[in-house]
């Protein structure tokens, strides 16, 4: 009996992890919904798989995908509704955060 309450309790455990994961993704989700509704003019170059990705704020996918991250910065500053242009390193951090005006 005592082997059969640990089980449990483990897998109680692990459920909880799971909640507590998938409540941070939610949290990050309805903040990039929240960012997308409030068209903030933000436009971030980051890393892609296929190279460098130009998203606006708060989407999913991104609005052109370039192979060199000069190009993408071209193509995010081409863009009428980027206001800033926020660019990522390879690691995601910022490098940096410029205006277009």
């Amino acid at each position: 009996m005592v082997s059969g309450t640990i089980n449990i309790h483990f897998v109680i455990k692990s459920k909880n992890f799971k909640l507590v994961k998938m409540t941070k993704e939610k949290k990050l989700a309805e903040k990039f919904s929240k960012a997308a509704a409030e068209n903030s003019g933000r436009v971030h170059i980051v890393p892609n798989k296929d190279g460098w990705a130009v998203k606006k704020e708060g989407a999913k996918r991104a609005t052109v995908v370039k192979t060199t991250r000069e190009g993408a910065v071209r193509a995010a500053s081409s863009m009428n509704s980027a206001e800033r242009v926020i660019i990522h390193k390879k690691d995601g951090t910022i490098q940096s955060n410029t205006s277009k005006k």
